[in-house]
């Protein structure tokens, strides 16, 4: 079969000089490459082999290589809503045959994209792996044990270094007008592990693993904490016990504007409680009034500080609160 080589001039300008870290890259670093899958023709994307070669004949590293393949995924294959309601039509007799149905389809769920890529990869000789475990998705799991065995993600072998990434919820969790939410691309493990807990423990790629009881005890976190500075050191309970006041301290050697609602259980909408903040060094700590009786869900919500009065604020979590 006759394969399409592009000139020599444009291979060097599109995937020149990417290297891989040990933390997440900056968006800006990868506009050509993401521009370049993004335009991929439809003759190329007809089989794995042919998109893989294509995607990645232009590629000098394996960086670029995970890139690019990323870039055309999150760009082309939508999340399957209806089939969350109808998981038998998910089924398949093997990995590669589900991967060529999703490709062929343009749309799947979490598994999909996990194979999908990680078959993409392997064609392109990069080393991928799928991963099964618990996803912490909904308020009502803040403090509270995940039980079921519902997600796949990825991870990647660049240069002899293992990486994580999540491309369901690049997708799901996006902006709108934007493609992906590039935090589940290459996340940090001490991040990753907050929402993802692997039925392996080795791919936590941590030094110290958490446990699953540890993991059952996390608060929700939105990708927004990680990005206005909050360190891995996040709180480890996700459950507060109040007698009308409670009390979460985090940590963040910036200061930051806060915002704080309490809602019925599990609940996204809530109302705003009244919010006291204390700082000692890069400790925060939070003091609200919790206006309901019983259980509830408290959002806290964190801006940078300025003058924009109308700079809205991002969620940053949200715990399960007990009103005694």
């Amino acid at each position: 079969m006759c394969r399409r080589f592009l000139p020599l001039v444009l291979v060097l300008t599109l995937f020149s000089g990417f290297k891989p870290a040990r933390t997440s890259f900056p968006v800006e670093n990868y506009n050509r490459i993401d521009a370049y899958a993004r335009n991929t023709p439809d003759q190329y994307t007809r089989s794995i082999a042919g998109l893989s070669d294509y995607l990645t004949g232009p590629a000098r590293t394996d960086m670029d290589k995970v890139r690019v393949i990323y870039a055309w995924m999150v760009s082309h294959i939508r999340y399957d809503m209806e089939a969350v309601r109808n998981r038998s039509s998910q089924r398949y007799y093997s990995e590669l045959e589900y991967a060529n149905r999703v490709l062929r389809q343009r749309k799947g769920l979490c598994t999909g994209y996990s194979l999908l890529f990680k078959y993409l990869l392997k064609r392109a000789g990069v080393q991928a792996v799928s991963i099964r475990g618990y996803a912490r998705t909904e308020d009502r799991e803040a403090g509270q044990p995940v039980k079921v065995v519902d997600h796949e993600w990825n991870a990647v072998n660049i240069e002899g270094e293992w990486y994580l990434l999540d491309l369901a919820w690049a997708v799901t969790t996006a902006t709108q007008g934007d493609t992906s939410n590039d935090f589940f691309f290459l996340t940090p493990p001490e991040q990753f592990v907050a929402q993802h807990f692997p039925t392996d423990p080795r791919w936590q790629l941590l030094a110290q693993p958490v446990s699953k009881t540890e993991f059952d005890r996390f608060p929700k976190l939105y990708d927004p904490y990680f990005r206005l500075g909050f360190g891995p050191d996040f709180p480890r309970d996700g459950q507060v016990k109040t007698q009308g006041v409670g009390e979460i301290t985090l940590q963040n050697d910036q200061s930051v504007e806060y915002l704080c609602t309490v809602s019925p259980f599990g609940q996204s909408k809530g109302v705003e409680v009244p919010l006291r903040v204390e700082r000692n060094g890069s400790l925060q700590q939070l003091t609200f009034k919790v206006p309901r009786r019983g259980w509830s869900t408290f959002h806290v919500y964190a801006r940078p500080p300025g003058r924009d009065r109308y700079k809205k604020f991002d969620c940053i979590a949200s715990f399960s609160v007990y009103n005694g």
